[in-house]
């Protein structure tokens, strides 16, 4: 049977020494990260190839953070040794393009956390590279506890039981307190938008009476008993005057 037409690397060994990391690769590792990645190689050995590109004088395209920390376990660059490597031959264009591919999130999997969580307590989790954050979020912290933790853990929930019907009592009634501001400021401000209408009604009761002579204002006040040079009436006296006139 022949080899997959899709199988672009060979696999050899070469002198550590022979092959250089890419200047630009855009991938970085924390140390808390390192030292996850360290201690499996320790424990596991280096599975997995690194890949490099023979065109660009074997430049590494894939599998810096393991061959840095290799090159700790080694003592290089003190100790030159060995290692087996993928070397393809492509362009520096697809070469940065195969960096980026595969190390990135969207062409890789996502995990399946009912099956993942079936998996945590047959393995090591911390050599799976596995944090405390991951299992809270897979939901299996609880299976890391003994029966005595638990024991302790539900002692401790049946003591704090009355701190926490405390706090919700508390928070319930920080609740009403707030329920009770927010109605009084809505009543407030219902009060202030009636006052606003009635001040503006108020501004409205007025009327101008204006005239094409003095003779016909004069006129006009001596039928209600006025002096003719007043420039101002109350409205509740002149509709006196009218009554009695009329």
């Amino acid at each position: 049977m022949e080899l997959s037409k899709y199988i672009k690397s060979e696999s050899v060994e070469l002198n550590r020494s022979a092959i250089h990391f890419a200047d630009y690769n855009p991938r970085k590792l924390s140390e808390e990260s390192r030292k996850t990645l360290k201690r499996g190689i320790k424990k596991f050995g280096l599975v997995g190839g690194i890949v490099v590109n023979k065109r660009t004088g074997l430049t590494v395209v894939s599998g810096h953070q393991r061959l840095s920390v290799m090159d700790d376990l080694q003592k290089y660059p003190d100790n030159d040794y060995r290692i087996r490597v993928d070397v393809i031959d492509v362009d520096e264009k697809q070469e940065k393009e195969l960096n980026i591919l595969m190390n990135n999130p969207n062409a890789q999997g996502t995990w399946d956390f009912d099956a993942l969580a079936q998996l945590v307590p047959d393995i090591d989790w911390k050599d799976a590279g596995l944090t405390d954050a991951d299992l809270n979020m897979i939901g299996v912290d609880y299976l890391l506890q003994t029966e005595a933790e638990n024991s302790i853990a539900d002692a401790l929930s049946d003591m704090m039981s009355p701190v926490t019907e405390q706090k919700e009592a508390e928070k319930v009634a920080k609740q009403l307190e707030r329920a009770e501001k927010v109605a009084h400021m809505k009543e407030v401000k219902q009060q202030v938008k009636e006052n606003a209408q009635k001040t503006a009604e108020d501004m409205d009761a007025y009327v101008m009476l204006s005239f094409d002579t003095y003779e016909a204002k004069a006129a006009f006040m001596a039928r209600f008993g006025y002096d003719p040079d007043m420039k101002f009436i109350k409205g509740e006296v002149f509709s006196d005057q009218v009554e009695r006139v009329d």
